[in-house]
Order: structure tokens, then C-alpha cells, then sequence
């Protein structure tokens, strides 16, 4: 089992008198910067002037340019998107690093691919949260906290590992326990969960139930429109994948646990398909692939995504979330 940390293991102390830069202030960013607040931690944002900045202003941090809070800084959290991240680091995190710095990352990707190439002299370190940005800030107000996977990918001072044991405590993820991983099997799971292709299988079930005379209302509600699936997410959460079954009928144990089970030949193969995409995502190929589409400027992106959004299943999609009231037709949006 990999091993785990907890309140007990961590420390603030090792960060007493230290300033922690904020570079990102987005979902995760603004959660992390008022968890660690909170715990009595000195935290400042490093932001250009966009709407991010003038939320930090109105949380009541002290905001400057990204390069100016880097040099201020003992800890830099680098919480922005990972395809900006390079540019980033080499215009505004690297030429204002000092020696004994702390660089964070909360995704492995850019280290994981050699995208970046942090200077020896500081640690570099991976504090992952396993909770979207509001979840981060709701669990440390309840008191519950949540999971985080973390790595010291480059350790130059004597205190990495503990410095960041305490930084997971001052965003509240020891309360519920960090798992010690790496920059590349974060990276990993992360891209894996992206593409093994989920939002197409839900649409794949959807249309053959449409091709056997199903209506597309019927088929959307039945896999996700109606919000079911949230509470089963739960369970899963609560009690595990499998113990999470016996809250079903009879009907549908059996129908989830004999009747989908793949047949040998069937399972092996879907094995085959998910083991490429690992290797596609750990040989580099998928980094080396999507920086040349942003280079490219989107092209294939796009194109995709333009099929996507003409698709007939969202379109019948689009009727029905009217019909439910999650999308206002124009009538309602006038007269609001």
C-alpha cells in the first residue's frame, strides 16, 4: 500500500517566518491561498492585472506582479494551467528564484515530460489535491479536509520533504491523509481518467438505445441528465465500488455484476486499448503531441470540438435541459 501522511507527520513550524506566493489565483489557487491563511500561514498572490487579481485584492491579500511575488518568496505554489506553465516559469518564476526556494506544482505534467527544468538549487515538489478548487475550501471550513497526492520530485535543502508535509497541513489535506506518489504517476492517472474516453462511451450508450427505439429524452435521463449518477458517485465515495452494489435491487446487481462482465477475449482486449493509452501518456507522446497542437494554433482541437457541438444527441440535449429548466430559452432571458 503507498504510503500515507497524516496531521501527526506534519509540522508549520517549518514554515514559520516563510512567505508563500500564490501564482494562479483560480479555483484551486483562491481555495489553497485562504486555507493556508487560515492556518497562520504569510501568503501573497502573484497575478497580472485580470479579474483573478481583483479577487485576491477583495480577499484581502497582498497582490503583486508574478516576478516581484516570486522574489519575495520562500514557497511558490504554480497552480496556472499546465500548457501556459512554461512560458510562465521562464518569463516571470525562473529569473526571480532564489537558492533554498520551494517551487509547488499541483499537476505533474510539466515535470513529468521535461517541460520544465527547474534550477538544482531548490525543491521542487508535487501537492496534487484530489478535490476540485470550492471542494478544497468547503472541506477545510467543515473540518473533513481531502486527499492529495504528493511527491518531492528535487529536494536541495534539508527540510523538502517536511516543508511540505506542513504546507498539505495548511491546506487542510493531512486531515484526511496525503499519499505519497510521484510527478509522473500523477500525471499519468490524471491523463489516463482523460482519456479512456468516457464522455464518448456515455453518448455511444445513448445512441444505440436511440437506434432501438429509445427516445433521446428517455436515454440521457437514464445515464446522466437526471442526476442519479451523483448519488451513486457517492456511494462509490463512501463505501467502494463494489460494496456500493447491495444499495441496488436484485435486478440490477445482477445485471451490473454477471451480465456486463466482459468475456475473456472482450476483456483482454479493452486491456490492450487502455494499456496503449499508458504508454501513449508515458513514453511523452501525448505531451509531445499536444504542444504541437498548441503551437499549431488548435487545429485539431477545434475541429473536434466543432463536431462535438453539432452532434444531434446535443442537440437533443440542449431541448431537454430547456425543458428541465437548467438552460433558460430566449423568451424566459428576455423577460429576466
Amino acid at each position: 500500500m503507498a504510503r500515507m501522511y497524516f496531521e501527526e507527520d506534519s509540522d508549520l513550524t517549518y514554515l514559520a517566518g516563510q512567505t508563500i506566493c500564490i501564482v494562479g489565483y483560480g479555483n484551486q489557487g483562491r481555495s489553497q491561498a485562504l486555507n493556508m491563511r487560515d492556518s497562520g500561514l504569510g501568503v501573497i498572490v502573484g497575478s497580472r492585472r485580470d479579474a483573478s487579481y481583483q479577487t485576491a485584492i477583495q480577499d484581502g491579500f497582498e497582490v503583486l506582479p508574478v516576478g516581484k511575488a516570486v522574489a519575495r518568496s520562500d514557497v511558490i505554489f504554480f497552480l496556472v494551467p499546465d500548457e501556459v506553465m512554461p512560458q510562465i516559469f521562464q518569463q516571470d518564476i525562473a529569473p526571480n528564484l532564489a537558492s533554498d526556494n520551494m517551487l509547488v506544482f499541483a499537476s505533474g505534467y510539466n515535470i513529468a515530460f521535461d517541460l520544465i527544468e527547474p534550477p538544482s538549487d531548490i525543491d521542487v515538489v508535487l501537492i496534487a489535491p484530489r478535490m476540485i478548487g470550492a471542494g478544497v475550501r468547503d472541506t477545510f471550513l467543515s473540518g473533513e479536509g481531502f486527499p492529495s497526492l504528493v511527491a518531492v520530485h528535487q529536494s536541495a535543502t534539508e527540510t523538502a520533504f517536511e516543508r511540505m508535509l506542513g504546507l498539505c497541513e495548511g491546506i487542510g489535506s493531512t486531515r484526511m491523509g496525503v499519499i505519497e506518489s510521484s510527478f509522473l504517476e500523477e500525471a499519468t492517472v490524471d491523463l489516463f481518467a482523460e482519456q479512456v474516453g468516457f464522455l464518448y462511451a456515455v453518448r455511444r450508450y445513448c445512441e444505440v438505445l436511440v437506434e432501438a427505439g429509445c427516445s433521446p429524452e428517455a436515454a440521457m435521463l437514464e445515464f446522466y441528465a437526471s442526476g442519479e449518477g451523483i448519488e451513486t458517485a457517492k456511494a462509490y465515495r463512501d463505501i467502494g465500488l463494489w460494496d456500493q452494489i447491495t444499495l441496488h435491487s436484485r435486478t440490477s446487481q445482477y445485471g451490473q455484476e454477471v451480465t456486463s462482465r466482459l468475456s475473456a477475449e472482450e476483456e483482454e482486449a479493452e486491456r490492450v486499448r487502455l494499456r496503449a493509452i499508458i504508454s501513449h501518456i508515458q513514453d511523452g507522446s501525448f505531451a509531445r503531441e499536444w504542444t504541437e497542437e498548441q503551437q499549431a494554433g488548435f487545429p485539431e482541437f477545434n475541429r473536434v470540438r466543432e463536431l462535438n457541438m453539432a452532434h444531434q444527441m446535443r442537440a437533443s440535449e440542449r431541448r431537454l435541459y430547456k425543458v428541465l429548466g437548467r438552460i433558460p430559452d430566449k423568451g424566459q432571458e428576455s423577460a429576466g
